[in-house]
């Protein structure tokens, strides 16, 4: 087995924060049956925001936690597809397959990457801000810096969420890793930075 992590070329730090991993044949098992989808990066509009080339890292970062916390919340599979659809129509879906170190096609591996992102931080689910306003306060962008495989520039954006148990001392730090792909802000996958438990630290 080999982790989406090494997949994508991340440092330590960054492969630990997703511990996921992924089957390195022709094809994963566990996608048997699931919905396959060939994801084209363009301008889409989701929860009252246009992420077109103009759009901000931090507002692609707040439609990623709306998604997620619609697929966790869902109660139906309708509902739990379109928050889906709306994960993969902001995933950096051609610097993934430039990233693809394995031997899955790329749809199956875009699909292994995203269809992990909301059990990746689902525990955290419930501090997500289900509105832009709120969200923009919180969201906190890093430094810019060029990817130099995909000669494109990428950055982070965090996020301090909450322990659900209310252990103030159990805050963590989470993090969205983007690039720039087709001239879109993309999300290519998502952690937690272990190293720190608040923004400031």
């Amino acid at each position: 087995m080999r982790s989406i992590g090494a997949a994508l070329g991340l440092t330590a730090t960054a492969a630990g924060a997703l511990a996921i991993g992924c089957g390195c044949g022709g094809g994963d098992a566990r996608l048997a049956g699931k919905k396959m989808r060939s994801v084209k990066v363009r301008s889409v509009t989701h929860y009252g925001l246009t992420l077109d080339q103009q759009a901000t890292p931090e507002q692609v970062a707040f439609v990623l936690l709306r998604a997620i916390h619609d697929d966790v919340a869902a109660k139906v599979k309708e509902v739990r597809e379109a928050a889906l659809d709306k994960q993969f129509d902001i995933c950096a879906a051609n610097v993934l397959q430039k990233r693809n170190r394995t031997s899955m096609p790329r749809d199956e591996f875009v699909h292994s990457v995203v269809y992990h992102w909301a059990p990746t931080v689902s525990h955290y689910v419930g501090d997500f801000e289900t509105e832009w306003d709120q969200a923009a306060v919180r969201l906190v962008r890093g430094k810019a810096s060029k990817d130099q495989k995909a000669s494109s520039e990428e950055t982070e954006v965090y996020m301090e969420l909450a322990d659900p148990g209310g252990d103030p001392k159990a805050r963590v730090v989470m993090v969205i890793w983007m690039v720039q792909d087709e001239g879109f802000w993309r999300v290519t996958h998502l952690g937690f930075d272990s190293s720190r438990r608040s923004i400031g630290d």
